[in-house]
């Protein structure tokens, strides 16, 4: 009788035991052929919220929003190939020589990988750049990158498409 039961309780354990290694077994197949695929969408939407973000916070010129999006070594590219680093970018919108009136998006696309991602969009922009009125349309390629868990931009790149103002400063 006690062999019967220490039979029955082993292989009821062993069936326990089955039963859950062949439960994990199939979660952990289900995680793995939905997970790159899922983690890539959750991250393309993470980038294309905070991108949407910080272009908020520049047309309302909010430094320490526009601060906190970008990294320390952030560089902003003007379609006119002027170059400005975040100290001098940031000091631009602060005090007002960097105006933002509008800032139209179409077409955009990301595409993320691992912790970096890029965003491609085409953009209608309006701005008053000390006391020049901007209205161009120009194709942006913005770089982000995953620090401390956080999306920041590294680089804003513009380059000039037709229909931009002749004359204008091309800039953001």
């Amino acid at each position: 009788m006690r062999l019967n039961r220490a039979l029955l309780s082993a292989f009821g354990c062993a069936f326990v035991f089955a039963t859950g290694f062949s439960f994990v077994g199939r979660a952990v197949r289900a995680l793995a052929a939905s997970g790159p695929d899922d983690a890539k969408a959750g991250a393309d939407q993470e980038v294309l919220k905070i991108n949407a973000q910080c272009n908020d916070a520049e047309l309302r010129a909010d430094v320490p929003a526009m601060d906190a999006c970008e990294t320390d070594d952030f560089t902003h590219t003007h379609a006119n190939g002027m170059v400005e680093h975040k100290a001098e970018f940031l000091k631009g919108v602060g005090s007002g020589a960097h105006k933002f009136l509008a800032l139209d998006l179409s077409e955009v696309h990301v595409r993320s990988y691992g912790a970096t991602a890029i965003v491609e969009e085409h953009m209608h922009l309006r701005a008053n750049n000390s006391g020049n009125i901007a209205d161009v349309h120009n194709l942006v390629m913005t770089v982000w990158t995953k620090q401390q868990g956080k999306w920041r931009e590294a680089a804003w790149i513009a380059v000039g498409l037709p229909g931009s103002r002749p004359g204008a400063a091309e800039s953001k």
